[in-house]
């Protein structure tokens, strides 16, 4: 499959750094067996010449740098990144990776592996290789092979053209009435609220094709409920909430391949972030990437695992 791998900068040269020379350790972007294509949003605070300098100096092969003359913000990037990829330049699938990751040189190789064993099942929207799994390396080895649902952060992860289709119209409406005339910062929480609850009134589909199918004890809505005052609003939420919607899983493996180091960030904070736990995250390296997955649905105590959005 035709694969991109798009990275974000938006100031913070440093974060944008320490992600690119993790990124630049897997073999496939050494061999360019996947184009890299950097996206630099502009305005204020963006910093695109010293995130060039980066670049460049990194040493890191890439496809091309897109840099944006204004700012569209964290919504309007990552939907644009997804059009232009997707839509417009006919990758069969893309990775995004923000500038608060680290990857592991084993990162692309078991992604794109799990991206390929997901392709057999129509009911499975997005994987990833990034998790919040305690425990040591020689507790978490022989758990490799093991995935399981996920309803956690987009920070990282492998989306196809195939997905994409699916869920990009509620995607695109949400582009279009919320946040093409302002920033993102100062965007429509209460309005966004109601078009999640509307979009929650309809039924949830079934993916037509062979599917993975677990049980319905294992499949947890990422928004049960829309709290006025407090439920995200983000892209990333609505991403979560379309793919529920088509009836998409979200796949990751149980052992991390990543390290999400964001403390502070548009949507972080040092509370928030030992709050969702990720403090917790191991950073393991691993000699090998899995060929082959497993998919679990209960914990060693046959409790059933959940996930909710965070």
């Amino acid at each position: 499959m035709r694969t991109a791998v798009a990275t974000f900068g938006f100031g913070r040269p440093d974060h944008f750094e320490r992600m690119l020379r993790s990124l630049g350790s897997c073999p496939e972007v050494v061999n360019r067996t996947v184009d890299v294509v950097h996206f630099l949003d502009g305005g204020p605070g963006s910093e695109q010449e010293a995130l060039r300098n980066v670049i460049e100096s990194s040493g890191v092969p890439y496809a091309s740098i897109v840099a944006r003359p204004e700012n569209l913000g964290v919504g309007r990037q990552l939907i644009g990144a997804r059009r232009e990829l997707l839509d417009e330049q006919g990758y069969d699938r893309m990775v995004l990776v923000e500038d608060d990751i680290e990857l592991s040189p084993t990162y692309l190789t078991s992604v794109l592996n799990l991206s390929d064993w997901a392709e057999d099942y129509a009911d499975v929207g997005t994987v990833q290789v990034w998790n919040v799994e305690a425990g040591s390396k020689e507790e978490l080895q022989p758990h490799l092979h093991q995935v399981e649902l996920t309803n956690r952060h987009f920070v990282t992860y492998c989306l196809t053209k195939r997905a994409w289709d699916i869920i990009k119209p509620v995607l695109y409406a949400y582009e279009e009435k919320f946040l093409m005339r302002r920033p993102y910062a100062k965007r429509p929480h209460y309005r966004i609220r109601r078009f999640m609850r509307q979009q929650l009134k309809r039924a949830r589909q079934t993916p037509q094709g062979p599917r993975l199918d677990p049980p319905a004890q294992a499949i947890h809505n990422p928004f049960p409920s829309i709290p006025w005052r407090s439920a995200p609003t983000s892209q990333d939420a609505i991403t979560s909430l379309a793919m529920y919607l088509a009836g998409l899983h979200r796949i990751t493996t149980r052992v991390s391949h990543a390290y999400y180091y964001g403390v502070t960030g548009v949507h972080c904070t040092p509370e928030l972030y030992e709050f969702m736990g990720f403090n917790d995250q191991g950073w393991w390296q691993w000699d090998t990437a899995p060929e082959q997955f497993e998919i679990r649905y209960k914990d060693a105590k046959g409790q059933w695992l959940s996930s909710y959005y965070r």
